[in-house]
């Protein structure tokens, strides 16, 4: 047979000019190749022509019927071994009996007695020739070290010598195959037929299930329920159709024949089963840095106390015992290729569509400056455009937003089957490293399940705050994992990884510019004016804005807002994107959460005919780059993400927009010391800096002590919470959540 790209053909001829092949299909076409042809052909490189000689014979189709192969390599080592045992006795005794022919013709020419010893098929011959023959095998054992033979295990010494019948049975079968070995193969009878009948069946069924479960109980147990089960049964029977009983050793030999994937299926569960027995092909092959981008959501092991850090001193011990406490939620992204985290957000509130965006955002830009603002001693360079990002099956994934970002990225999406963690195994696995490694040192540990966590009470011995516990998971990532050798990167820290592969495929960039805002900005309708687009209290103006104006009028039209460059505005118009800049261009890389702080700073907001000089409002903007707290807020570090209610919030409390000039103002604030979000912009962001687990409870006793202070002739203390009317206390019972620590500037809304 010759096999050519998965056809068959049967050899006819062959010649100095060339061969002639006919193939072995339904067509039935003869097809001819020159020996060149055929010679290229069977020196390919890769899926060379295949030639098996005697594959069309007809004791090779016979060995086929009668045990699926006609090569003795498909066979077990154990029938390998056997097959061979065979031949060499066929072969011994062929080549004796052509000596003996020999010795006998030679006796005739030379006119002498013929050899006393004869060697033939009968019985006696065949038995001295076998014995002779096992002690020649024997030895060949020995030479191969398959046998050791010694004094002390006289069983080695025995020799196995079949029957003389056997023997000759071997070799007619080895001359009607023209000697093909093949057709020496064992062939035991593996199909019995059922010793038992189908209702002895349904019991030994049952009790073999009953094994495979969880409780694992004991074979003899289990044989005295069904043996009951069965005599219980035959009381219903009559004499004739009475059901044996199988004994305990048959119940014992079928449980040890079921599968053990079966077995650990019935005593482990499915997941662990699937884990364990799913195939593994190596795991994913990837070289490139951001090659392939893992990203998923998590729930620490943790619980935190839900309060702004600058608050928590301000609060009594009555109210700190109040304060809600919270398990965090994780937003990361690994890069499988290098180990990096190239994206973390930490939030209050569960994931959604909008800390998806936000942490794919942040996979596609560096991280530096804000690793550098919360003190971390090395950068966060890891970022850039990734070339396959895999995620999970929550529904945020799937949403049209992230869908579209991802695509106008030029980054392909991977959504694995619901249920299929090891699809994302290195997200996952780095999870179960955070929990081990970052949360050793705190108390209020969740730990990773009922029974290990015992009677220990997580949510009464939590003492970590909120957002401390975040800017620790940034600089444990940033300073710890990232700087910590790896066992699967060959010792190599994923630091040094990211570097080594950056300098030797390079990375894609990041989207930027107008690019950025286009992906990943903040959707808004707004109404183009004679003096621009207005958002969060800015103005952008540019001469195709107003071109617009004219065709649409007072139409909304989509824009894009980048929370971290204030510089300009994407505006969506006749299926493509318009760039409109600010008519302030210092407000170029600044984010929106620096530009809140600022205005609240400068008291920008609320006033009318408010004005800054302009180097006071760059030296504002220089001073809160280098703040911790900006840091949080950009990183969006408890802060919610910010929607298109948020800026409409925004522009409620900043009507009326500001004039930048150049000469200096006399009172403006110098911007000095460390910065703290104040309770105004807290509002503005839609942050509570105290969140009570029982709100009107807290509210009641906050309230109460005000008074008492009160009434001893002290002053409240700034910030405490407002005494409820009897309908503000129904609505909080109602609204459930928080009473906030802010000032009374915005009380009335």
């Amino acid at each position: 047979m010759v096999l050519d790209h998965g056809i068959e053909y049967k050899a006819v001829s062959s010649s100095r000019d060339g061969v002639v092949l006919r193939r072995m299909d339904e067509t039935n076409a003869t097809i001819s190749f020159t020996q060149a042809q055929f010679r290229e052909r069977l020196n390919r490189p890769s899926d060379p022509l295949i030639i098996k000689p005697r594959h069309y014979s007809e004791a090779s189709a016979k060995a086929r019927i009668k045990g699926g192969t006609d090569e003795l390599s498909a066979l077990g080592l154990k029938d390998q071994e056997t097959v061979i045992h065979r031949e060499f006795y066929v072969r011994s005794i062929l080549k004796r009996e052509g000596e003996y022919r020999e010795k006998v013709r030679q006796a005739r020419r030379d006119g002498v007695r013929p050899p006393d010893v004869v060697v033939s098929r009968s019985p006696e011959p065949m038995r001295r020739a076998i014995a002779e023959i096992a002690r020649e095998w024997q030895a060949i054992r020995i030479n191969r070290g398959l046998v050791r033979p010694t004094y002390r295990n006289p069983e080695k010494q025995k020799l196995f010598e079949p029957s003389p019948s056997t023997v000759k049975r071997w070799v007619n079968l080895m001359e009607e195959n023209d000697f093909n070995p093949i057709c020496l193969k064992p062939n035991y009878q593996k199909n019995r037929e059922e010793y038992f009948t189908a209702d002895e069946l349904v019991h030994l069924s049952k009790a073999l299930n009953a094994a495979c479960s969880t409780t694992r109980p004991n074979i003899a147990d289990l044989h005295r329920i069904m043996e009951h089960e069965i005599t219980e049964a035959n009381k219903l029977r009559s004499p004739l159709e009475q059901l044996r009983v199988p004994d305990v050793g048959t119940l014992r030999n079928r449980f040890n024949d079921v599968p053990p994937m079966y077995k650990q299926l019935g005593r482990k569960g499915k997941v662990e089963t699937d884990r364990e027995w799913r195939p593994e092909l190596g795991g994913i092959d990837v070289v490139r840095a951001l090659e392939r981008v893992e990203l998923d959501d998590h729930s620490t092991n943790l619980q935190t106390i839900l309060v702004a850090t600058n608050v928590w001193q301000t609060l009594t011990k009555e109210q700190k015992k109040l304060v809600k406490r919270i398990r965090l939620w994780i937003s990361a992204a690994i890069d499988v290729a290098s180990r990096s985290v190239v994206a973390l957000h930490v939030s209050a509130i569960p994931p959604s569509l909008r800390s998806a965006m936000t942490a794919l955002e942040m996979m596609t830009r560096s991280k530096t400056s804000l690793a550098k603002r919360l003190e971390c001693s090395t950068a966060w360079p890891q970022g850039g455009t990734p070339e396959v990002i895999a995620v999970d099956s929550a529904v945020y994934f799937a949403h049209r937003p992230f869908r579209v970002s991802v695509n106008d990225a030029g980054t392909n999406l991977f959504l694995p089957p619901a249920g299929e963690a090891p699809m994302r195994g290195f997200i996952e696995r780095w999870f179960r490293t955070l929990g081990s490694q970052m949360f050793a040192f705190f108390s209020g540990r969740t730990w990773g399940s009922v029974a290990e966590k015992g009677e220990y009470d997580s949510e009464a011995e939590a003492s970590a705050i909120a957002d401390q516990v975040a800017t620790c998971l940034i600089r444990w990532v940033v300073d710890g994992y990232h700087n910590t050798p790896h066992a699967e990167l060959n010792g190599a820290t994923p630091n040094d990884m990211w570097f080594q592969l950056a300098r030797d495929y390079g990375v894609v960039p990041g989207p930027t510019g107008a690019l950025r805002n286009h992906l990943y900005g903040t959707g808004l309708m707004r109404v183009i004016t004679k003096k621009g687009i207005r958002g969060t209290g800015l103005q952008f103006q540019s001469k195709q804005a107003q071109q617009i104006r004219r065709k649409i009028g007072s139409t909304p039209i989509y824009c894009r807002m980048n929370n971290h460059d204030l510089g300009s505005i994407s505006v969506l118009f006749e299926g493509g994107w318009i760039e409109v800049p600010c008519v302030h261009p210092e407000l170029s890389g600044v984010s929106i959460w620096k530009w809140l702080a600022t205005t609240e700073k400068l008291r920008l907001f609320n006033k009318a005919n408010a004005s800054v000089s302009r180097p006071t409002m760059l030296a504002t903007f220089a001073w809160l780059h280098e703040q911790a707290d900006i840091a949080r807020l950009e990183a969006g570090i408890l802060s919610p993400i910010l929607t298109e209610e948020d800026f409409d919030r925004f522009e409620k409390k900043m009507d009326h927009v500001f004039d930048v000039v150049d000469n200096p103002i006399e009172g403006e604030p110098r911007p000095e010391g460390e910065w703290h979000p104040s309770d105004e912009l807290f509002a503005m962001l839609g942050i509570q800096p105290v969140t009570y687990a029982n709100a009107v409870r807290a509210a009641k006793k906050a309230a109460k002590e005000a008074r008492a202070r009160a009434e001893e002739g002290g002053r409240p203390e700034f910030s405490t919470a407002p005494v409820l009317t009897p309908r503000q206390e129904a609505e909080a019972e109602l609204d459930e959540p928080v009473a906030q620590h802010i000032s009374n500037i915005f009380d009335e809304e």
